[in-house]
């Protein structure tokens, strides 16, 4: 399973992206997870065909976290995307989605490929993936997602703090991205998740390497320091990837290391 960061920021960041991975497995298969406002030009930097990408799940429709699905459908429509997309998202908050999806192309209303719209359940299979979700402690309803695919185990937490069922799904990941705006504890009713509670969550959990991410500009220095001496913990930034097929997670620059 090959991983890449294509944002690692907080919603008014002036530093990253918004945050979003791409995945690829073994077989060419990609899924972008969540696509914010400055996420399709990040994608097209990187030459990813309009073919490409097969799949995109939506973590929750804050627009830092699902704004840029505008500006994708009508990059791929101006360049005649023929595949069908399939979309994961709440079923509660689909509409608002088809509503970005009708923006990029109005005032026509004809796309050039279909859309498949699908409701997030707690467990489900796509292809050979096996997908688990559950929802995080976040102001609008956020489904953090676990994904076994090619025998490798991935959690990516959307947005908020973590719940227990959240944390049930991180159990023995591979890699686990857990969202992190501040490197002190916020209060236990807050919508985001902070460093210590980030800690916590490796005792006992199995998590091989924890990335944190979606953290104020402010905190990056400290968070950066915090964790600089922390062997199974990072800093998730832009353009992070790794193929977790072939090496184990390590911190440095690139491709797998911060």
């Amino acid at each position: 399973m090959k991983i890449d960061v294509i944002g690692s920021g907080s919603a008014f960041s002036k530093i990253n992206n918004t945050s979003s991975i791409h995945i690829e497995d073994n077989y060419k298969n990609q899924w972008l997870i969540d696509c914010g406002p400055t996420v399709p030009r990040a994608l097209w930097q990187r030459n990813i065909g309009v073919n490409n990408i097969q799949v995109i799940y939506f973590t929750h429709i804050h627009p830092d976290h699902s704004s840029g699905l505008t500006a994708l459908v009508n990059q791929w429509k101006s360049f005649n995307r023929t595949k069908p997309l399939d979309i994961f998202c709440q079923i509660e908050q689909q509409e608002p989605l088809k509503l970005l999806v009708a923006l990029a192309t109005w005032p026509e209303t004809h796309l050039c490929f279909d859309i498949h719209w699908h409701d997030i359940d707690d467990e489900f299979h796509w292809q050979h993936w096996h997908i688990q979700t559950a929802n995080t402690q976040h102001e609008m309803s956020n489904r953090a997602i676990r994904l076994k695919v090619d025998n490798q185990v991935l959690f990516y937490s959307g947005d908020g703090r973590p719940t227990e069922a959240s944390e049930a799904l991180m159990k023995g990941a591979d890699l686990a991205f857990q969202e992190c705006a501040s490197c002190e504890g916020l209060p236990s009713y807050s919508s985001h998740g902070d460093l210590p509670d980030c800690l916590r969550l490796l005792e006992g959990s199995g998590i091989k390497a924890l990335g944190i991410y979606h953290c104020f500009d402010a905190a990056l220095p400290s968070l950066s320091k915090a964790v600089d001496n922390m062997p199974n913990v990072f800093l998730s930034h832009d353009g992070w990837s790794l193929d977790l097929s072939k090496s184990g997670v390590n911190k440095g620059s690139n491709s797998g290391e911060y």
